[in-house]
């Protein structure tokens, strides 16, 4: 195990305590670098991985109102080809 030369006090509030005691450790200086540890190794790792989501969705967003747009337009063009075929089935009628 490594020396510890580097003795501080400070003072925190009950619920930071509570963060701590729920940290992995044997000992309140376990947790607390433990605590420390996961925040600068994992939180950039997370970040990261939060962009590459939102960046995801973006992208899928984009996509959605895309083909939105293109079933609208699909539908659109298929109503007026269903009152083309009713005016024909009429003129067809009539004859």
């Amino acid at each position: 195990m490594a020396s510890k030369p580097n003795i501080r006090s400070i003072r925190f509030s009950d619920e930071l305590a509570e963060l701590i005691d729920r940290q992995v450790g044997n000992s309140f200086t376990e947790k607390f670098e433990n605590l420390i540890t996961r925040c600068v190794w994992e939180l950039p790792q997370k970040e990261a991985e939060l962009e590459r989501i939102e960046e995801d969705i973006r992208r899928q967003r984009a996509l959605f109102w895309k083909l939105r747009d293109k079933r609208q337009k699909l539908e659109q063009t298929m109503e007026g080809l269903q009152r083309e075929l009713d005016r024909r089935f009429r003129e067809l009628e009539e004859l």
